[in-house]
């Protein structure tokens, strides 16, 4: 690059290209002779990274108009609300900044239990007129036991980043809210294991891992607000999956309460937390290994489970080393054949280093870069620009209309962002180019953005990750967490807009469909967006759900891939499981959870659990 090309850049443009801060566009020639005959320049721009990726409702009217489950459609006849006495118990374990609450003489208002009543996307709404926040196991114990005794539900939270529902409230169940459960315990710096209570932020955790030399296996959007808790507790995958596995492969030890307030301890270390958070003196901190063959391993009931089963409330997590070379590339496809054959290609080239394959389609990213304004002052849009080959259209600086005559088809591209972890950048350099030249050689691609330091690195998955607000911004949402077969991915969104498509604009509003997600373990994200109406439409929500979740089970997917059951889709569980399943499922709730206190409703309805009583 040309002093010439640099001084005619803005001022600032051209410091940081100086300072070597760029993103460089691929060529067959810069590959081989590692030069850079083109370079866009992405500006460090705001991280989503420590904060959840979701835009806050503005329409509190329209949150009335959303559907509620009344309490006694969702759980047993024999359970009851909290009352006052139940307070003054309460009050006599818990601290008074440990409770909030307007029963009783409390100083509290709905508005201090609202966002406990409510999850992040306004869709779901609960009445609980109490939320306590233990600080130690005893206090999750004593809780437990004395509302298993009084048939008092519960409904346990972590973070309320989930897309089910499963940490709202029905009604008026008691909120046990973990947020006080904060201490991280220890990192063993010979195993690798990290060991937590359940209410620390998944970002903390990666942090303190990281200070000691280690990755946390877990990654997710939402890491600066989600509790490790509710993620073991809803089995979170997130796009290191395919790299590190999932939570049932990496939380080798547990601490669970049960319902009756038992305390089990999953290659655990004896004693318990005291009440301030820290541990008894005579216990070690810890205490689990990597393999424990000691009979039932317990723990996995409880992943997954999504507090329906007990409390979750201490977690012992294998990490692995944390990687010192990181190498991450933007490509662009013509086409889904293409994709699969990059798919191929970085499995084969890139080996044991490829940690991430992000599928993201073009209806997206459109709305990705008509929210991020002008390119002058975000590297992000400027990138995006060069990506949609739209750098000289004027309507980019704004969000585009978004319809289905605008969304992606067949011809239109895709991109796929991949990234590589390793501890040798050299070799690993190395193989991202052998991965690229392949992909030219064949002429497989349509074009590539590599990044060439960390700053950059984080450009290209702040674009991935600013997905989710730039979709939700443009209208209401329905969205849709599914696995598929990797070779029918974008198949089932084909379906879905062809169906929406025939029904015509007389039936329901204008809809378009924008997918994104985790290529490498076929879990797609299929959202399907009212333009401009900001409000949930029963009718379409039930065609929509017939389209998609049709599709997913006509090609032996899963209705959910990563964000659970919850409130949202357990009356669909119980029309896909087979039976013999669900019976087992419902055997194991009775048995840990006889009176039906914990979370009533998510999973497993009511209904389900009468039916095959029948």
């Amino acid at each position: 690059m040309t002093t010439t090309a640099i001084s005619a850049l803005p001022a600032g443009l051209a410091r940081s290209i100086k300072r070597g801060e760029m993103i460089t566009k691929c060529t067959r020639s810069n590959l081989r002779r590692n030069t850079s005959s083109e370079c866009i320049f992405a500006a460090p721009g705001r991280s989503w990274h420590g904060s959840p990726c979701w835009p806050r409702s503005s329409s509190r009217r329209a949150a009335k108009q959303r559907l509620t489950r009344s309490f006694s459609n969702a759980a047993p006849a024999s359970l009851r609300s909290p009352n006052e006495d139940d307070l003054t118990h309460f009050r006599s374990i818990l601290a008074p900044h440990q409770i909030v609450t307007t029963l009783g003489n409390s100083s509290n208002s709905r508005n201090d239990l609202d966002p406990y009543n409510r999850d992040w996307t306004n869709r779901y709404q609960g009445h609980s007129s109490l939320v306590l926040r233990p600080q130690s196991t005893q206090q999750v114990s004593s809780i437990l036991a004395y509302c298993h005794e009084r048939r008092i539900p519960l409904v346990p939270r972590g973070g309320n980043t989930g897309l089910c529902g499963g940490s709202t409230p029905l009604s008026n169940e008691v909120v046990l809210s973990l947020e006080y459960m904060n201490v991280i315990h220890s990192l063993d710096a010979s195993s690798g294991i990290l060991s937590a209570q359940a209410g620390c932020i998944l970002h903390d955790l990666h942090e303190y891992a990281s200070q000691r030399g280690y990755l946390f296996p877990l990654e997710i959007g939402s890491k600066g607000t989600c509790q490790i808790g509710g993620n073991v507790s809803t089995n979170a995958g997130g796009q290191y999956y395919y790299r590190w596995g999932g939570l049932h492969g990496n939380v080798v030890g547990m601490e669970v309460v049960l319902p009756d307030g038992r305390v089990l301890r999953l290659n655990m270390a004896e004693g318990r937390s005291d009440v301030h958070g820290g541990m008894d003196s005579a216990a070690s901190v810890g205490g689990c290994h990597r393999k424990d063959n000691t009979g039932y391993d317990l723990k996995h009931l409880f992943i997954g489970a999504e507090g329906t089963l007990g409390v979750i409330t201490e977690v012992a997590v294998a990490c692995p080393p944390l990687p010192t070379s990181k190498h991450a590339v933007m490509i662009v496809c013509e086409s889904y054949s293409t994709v699969l054959e990059v798919l191929v290609a970085a499995k084969e080239e890139l080996g044991e280093i490829l940690s991430a394959m992000e599928l993201m389609d073009w209806q997206t990213l459109t709305l990705v870069r008509g929210s991020l304004g002008d390119s002058s002052v975000s590297g992000e849009a400027l990138l995006l620009d060069e990506m949609l080959d739209t750098k000289n259209d004027s309507t980019t600086a704004s969000s585009p209309p978004l319809s289905q005559s605008t969304a992606t088809t067949p011809q239109s591209p895709l991109y796929i962002l991949v990234e590589t972890q390793g501890s040798n950048s050299e070799h690993d350099a190395s193989k991202m180019d052998s991965f690229l030249t392949r992909l030219y050689d064949s002429l497989t691609i349509r074009n590539g953005f590599l990044a060439t330091d960390s700053k950059r690195i984080h450009t290209l998955w702040n674009i991935r990750e600013a997905c989710n607000p730039a979709v939700s911004r443009s209208g209401y949402v329905y969205k849709y967490d599914v696995s598929v077969p990797i070779e029918e991915y974008m198949d089932v969104a084909a379906e879905v807009k062809e169906t929406l498509s025939s029904q015509g604009s007389s039936f329901f509003p204008e809809t378009a469909v924008c997918v994104w997600g985790h290529l490498a373990d076929g879990n797609a994200h299929i959202n399907v967006v009212t333009p401009g109406i900001f409000t949930k439409d029963e009718s379409l929500a039930s065609h929509v759900d017939e389209s998609v979740y049709g599709s997913v089970l006509r090609r032996r997917g899963s209705i959910s891939a990563e964000h659970g059951i919850g409130q949202s889709k357990s009356e669909i569980l119980g029309k896909i499981k087979d039976r013999s399943v669900l019976d087992v499922m419902v055997q194991l709730k009775q048995l840990f959870d006889p009176h039906g206190i914990m979370n009533p409703g998510k999973v497993l309805t009511s209904d389900m659990v009468s039916n095959m009583k029948s």
